[in-house]
């Protein structure tokens, strides 16, 4: 079972959301996914993260809320399980 770590970096002036972001990357199990709160769509990070072949999803709550997962790309299945675990 997937265990979800969360960070808010929704009040953090840049560059402290990236620099943060990576630092709880560097500390995640392996079984762990990071769900970041953000106020914007951090493409800069997604553009590294692609490139370190992590998997990202992102879903806008708001205009300035942003929920993004961010996991291993073999955990791709359990991530599948723990969104349809909390859609009900």
């Amino acid at each position: 079972m997937m265990e979800i770590v969360c960070v808010d970096v929704s009040l953090l002036a840049p560059p402290e959301p990236m620099t943060c972001i990576i630092k709880a990357l560097s500390k995640l199990q392996p079984a762990q996914c990071l769900k970041v709160i953000h106020r914007r769509e951090p493409f800069p990070l997604y553009e590294k993260l692609q490139a370190l072949d992590w998997q990202v999803q992102t879903f806008k709550q708001a205009s300035d809320v942003f929920h993004i997962y961010i996991y291993r790309r073999d955990l791709q299945s359990e991530f599948s399980a723990y969104l349809a675990e909390q859609a009900l």
